[in-house]
């Protein structure tokens, strides 16, 4: 059969000249669209990323705080640490979406505080002199943390010359190891004194005149009697008081300071899908345990078998009526050894139970203990000799336990009421510490090791003895299926075909019924959203879109969501008129409603009169308390500021607006206070600057932050 051709094959033509011919004429566009397939490549992959713009600058940059810059490499090990921190104290576990956050922002607002206290220390020339250092560590009010670890193991009682010591065994260290360490620890004390230092600056310096307590003291005593008529503000329509946005914009201008924000904040309106187990999902975890139930029954291997086919671990624990979750629990705690209850519903899953073994535990125990934490100047081999002294100065040289955990606990809370817990429920406290408190009876002193370090533990009381059962369970978590989750998404799917901008996400969600939710003054970095859980590529791409954009749908844990940017306030700014209108028109309502009312009732000479034109009632107050008002003034500050005018005696007021309505007052009486003596006047100042102190402490760290040029760059790496 001939070959067809659809065009004229070319004869007599050297194939070598036609590919060099290639070579020499088309080289620069073959060249060309490589080049530019590679910037596509690499514009995709960068706008993929979390850094999302290889074309950026600075790739290591995390911050610029008042000119100081910040790796992310440091950042991170400080996050890192604190997530070690935390899961040391929670035995190893994974860490929730909630605590890797809260370790993230720790970790960038100590960085911050750092950095703006320590320039702030530098212009003021505050710094930690040698001598300073060197008190903080073996002087007579060393460090806390230095006094906690060098304590005397016999007597509790600081010892200088431990510190001496250690650090004398520092140049002996081959590896670095304990010397890297000590590092760390001496950092962190010399910065968190330095940040002492400042605060302490500001603090101390803060006093109360003694006129001003003089008059604090007699506005307190004072007492006033006065007589008024409420009108509340429902009795003006609120169809009839119209709020304009000028008015807004004017509100919103002349308190400043209250709208403008810190950092940057995007507010959306999202509609959810739902991704929840539909019945046949429900038939398929209730028929996987129906089909290992006999095998579960009959394994001598409880612990592999759980290993194998659990969504949760086996627990050397023993549970009774009260702390085994189940729908029936006493139907568990009655069955036989080796039976096997379920498979049963129970919060988020299906379980079977099998009984292992039973006994008579009490259902709370009372116990002291002393903890000697392990510390990175006290190692696991040091905290177990310590707790082996005590133990046999208690057991064999008869030494008072409590005086021991009052001068040796690291326990500081226990150790001031002589060990003391109280009474501790079953299953409140680490395994460990409950094996030593529950496994054994009143009067046994035991030795545990927790995550916090060695207890010597004393059992002073065990009551209400009930039966407990040992139990594995096998447990499946009901989870959606694939049909049900590609059912949730063709519908999230049906939704953005329709919804393009604002004003068609709105008709769409009308017209699928959906109820629009909202996700406000989500910040820059935010990760976690209220209703939501971890929602990080949601609250970054409202940083990316345009106002009025509409959303790719997100997929999160047991819903998909379809978003519409509403607004976003950048740093230093006000926001817009719209995202604010819902909190201030109600309360710019009220303060035309309060003129309205006010200006209505104007003229009238006698409360009388007006309770009569307004159908209220003259009310009474006999003991107002310029301090604390009274019981039915008690959220009305402007009316007890005006119940002790002296010139409304006998007076109708204006109309005064407060929080429920409009208030009319005449003053009946006013008791003017009296002079503290000096003795109470010493204590009022006292406590009115330690109140104000605290106030102070709180407030320092926020201001330097409102008062700073920071270039917070987070959201390029998280």
């Amino acid at each position: 059969m001939q070959n067809r051709y659809f065009c004229t094959p070319l004869k007599n033509v050297n194939n070598m000249s036609v590919i060099q011919t290639i070579r020499n004429k088309y080289i620069g566009i073959v060249v060309g669209a490589i080049v530019v397939a590679l910037i596509g490549f690499l514009v995709m992959d960068a706008m993929q990323s979390n850094v999302r713009s290889v074309f950026s600058g600075d790739q290591t940059l995390l911050a610029d705080i008042n000119g100081t810059r910040i790796e992310a490499k440091e950042f991170e090990m400080l996050r890192s640490k604190y997530e070690d921190n935390m899961k040391s104290r929670e035995k190893g576990k994974t860490l929730s979406d909630e605590e890797r956050t809260q370790a993230t922002e720790q970790a960038w607002n100590d960085i911050i505080n750092e950095t703006l206290v320590g320039g702030e220390s530098e212009k003021l020339g505050l710094d930690l002199t040698d001598k300073e250092l060197q008190d903080m560590l073996t002087g007579p009010y060393a460090d806390p943390m230095i006094q906690q670890s060098f304590a005397d193991p016999n007597t509790g009682i600081f010892d200088p010359s431990r510190v001496s010591q250690y650090l004398n065994t520092l140049g002996q260290d081959k590896t670095g190891a304990e010397r890297a360490k000590w590092k760390d620890f001496e950092d962190a004390i010399i910065k968190a004194k330095k940040i002492s230092k400042y605060n302490d600056m500001i603090t101390k310096g803060i006093y109360i005149p003694s006129f001003v307590v003089k008059q604090l003291g007699k506005d307190n005593s004072a007492i006033s009697s006065i007589s008024y008529v409420q009108i509340p503000y429902s009795t003006v329509s609120d169809s009839t008081v119209k709020i304009s946005d000028a008015e807004i914009t004017d509100f919103m201008k002349k308190n400043e300071k209250l709208f403008m924000t810190l950092e940057a904040a995007a507010r959306a309106e999202y509609v959810t899908f739902d991704i929840l187990p539909s019945s046949a999902d429900t038939a398929e975890s209730l028929g996987v345990l129906n089909g290992m139930k006999e095998a579960f029954a009959a394994t001598t291997d409880n612990e592999e078998f759980i290993a194998k086919n659990s969504e949760e671990s086996m627990r050397d624990f023993y549970y009774n009526e009260k702390t085994l979750e189940a729908p029936a629990p006493l139907e568990i705690i009655n069955a036989e050894i080796g039976s096997v209850t379920g498979p049963f519903y129970f919060k988020d899953g299906y379980k079977m139970i099998k009984v292992l073994d039973k006994k008579q535990m009490p259902d709370s125990v009372k116990a002291s203990h002393i903890l000697l934490a392990i510390t990175e100047q006290r190692n696991e081999e040091q905290a177990k000799a310590g707790i082996d002294s005590l133990f046999d100065m208690v057991s064999k040289g008869g030494a008072d336990f409590a005086q021991l955990a009052a001068a040796r606990s690291d326990d500081n809370g226990s150790g001031k009421k002589g060990g003391d817990l109280g009474y501790i429920p079953q299953g409140a406290i680490s395994t460990e510490f409950s094996d030593a408190c529950f496994n054994g009876k009143t009067g046994d002193l035991k030795i545990a090791k927790s995550q916090y370090g060695y207890h010597l533990i004393k059992v002073t009381d065990q009551k209400e003895f009930k039966s407990s059962v040992k139990v594995a369970v096998v447990s499946k978590v009901l989870q959606a299926g694939t049909a049900t989750t590609q059912a949730a998404f063709a519908k999230a799917n049906d939704f953005t075909a329709q919804a393009k901008d604002a004003k068609s996400f709105n008709d769409a969600a009308k017209k699928m019924g959906k109820d629009k939710r909202i996700a406000d003054r989500i910040t820059k970095t935010q990760s976690l959203v209220q209703g939501l859980g971890n929602a990080r590529d949601f609250t970054r791409w409202m940083y990316d879109a345009k106002i009025g954009a509409v959303s790719p749908i997100f997929n999160l844990d047991d819903k998909c969501i379809v978003a519409n940017l509403v607004s976003r306030q950048e740093k230093g700014s006000m926001p817009d008129i719209a995202s604010e209108r819902p909190q201030l028109e109600n309360l710019l309502k009220r303060e035309k409603k309060a003129k309205m009312i006010a200006e209505k009732y104007k003229g009238k000479t006698s409360l009388d009169e007006i309770a009569a034109a307004s159908q209220s009632q003259v009310m009474s107050a006999d003991t107002v308390s310029y301090a604390q008002g009274s019981a039915a003034l008690a959220s009305e500050p402007k009316v007890i500021g005006a119940a002790f005018d002296k010139s409304l005696t006998g007076k109708v007021s204006n109309g005064i607006g407060g929080e429920q309505g409009v208030y009319f007052i005449t003053v009946k009486n006013i008791v003017a206070g009296t002079e503290p003596d000096p003795t109470m006047q010493m204590i009022m100042r006292r406590q009115a600057e330690q109140q104000i102190m605290q106030q102070a402490s709180q407030m320092i760290s926020f201001i330097l932050k409102r008062n700073a040029k920071i270039d917070d760059r987070r959201s390029n790496f998280f």
